[in-house]
């Protein structure tokens, strides 16, 4: 109880300063989300796998020799007996969503920014960035690739925000609706290339952020 009030009267010292400067009226570079560079960040994250249901597929969310987080393990395609279950070979991790305040629950406002920004180190796998918003239907999901250039190198992937597809438990949704971009739950990783084999993927930091030429999603 005492850190719920604590966390209350944090939220409403920092409005309180946002609104005194006009800081969200301001044009901004970026605003840092997420990092993984100690043990206690890896609080923060939910890992899940096929293994969940049955299937044999392996994932973790470690620190690095680098003192950054490392996702990884080995993906499977092999069913279990005696389940209904048709598909397997997933693993992914996202962030826990914001504890809740006197003020409700707490999101990520990204409507300042065109893009979001991801420093990572992967291998040559087919990895997504997911993230989900307080929608109406609490199982969409939004989804991009993660097209990564270097493989084996550090490297920073900006995606536009209006790039994002809506999908529905895996799959792209026919109707297409906006982000709700304005209160932003959670972000995510994961990988359904559906290759059997081990996979790696490192993890710095999570950021929303312009270019000097951007102001959010109108070109200056």
């Amino acid at each position: 109880m005492l850190s719920f009030f604590r966390r209350s009267m944090d939220v409403l010292r920092e409005e309180t300063r946002k609104a005194a400067t006009f800081e969200n009226m301001r044009w901004r570079k970026e605003l840092p989300l997420l990092e993984i560079s100690k043990k206690e960040d890896l609080e923060n994250w939910i890992v899940g796998s096929d293994k969940d249901i049955g299937g044999f597929s392996t994932a973790k969310l470690e620190l690095s020799p680098e003192g950054k987080g490392h996702f990884h393990g080995y993906l499977s395609l092999d069913l279990p007996e005696q389940l209904d279950i048709k598909k397997s070979g997933y693993a992914g991790f996202r962030s826990k969503n914001p504890p809740s305040t006197l003020w409700g629950n707490q999101y990520w406002d990204t409507t300042p920014f065109r893009y979001l920004a991801v420093r990572v180190k992967g291998d040559h796998r087919k990895y997504f960035v997911n993230l989900q918003t307080d929608g109406y239907v609490k199982t969409d999901l939004f989804q991009h690739r993660l097209f990564l250039k270097k493989p084996g190198d550090w490297e920073t992937i900006m995606i536009p925000f209006r790039d994002f597809i809506l999908t529905n438990n895996g799959v792209i949704q026919n109707r297409q609706v906006d982000m709700y971009r304005e209160k932003v739950k959670n972000f995510g990783f994961s990988i359904i290339d559906r290759q059997e084999g081990p996979f790696s993927l490192e993890i710095d930091w999570i950021k929303a952020m312009n270019t000097e030429d951007t102001d959010g999603d109108v070109d200056i």
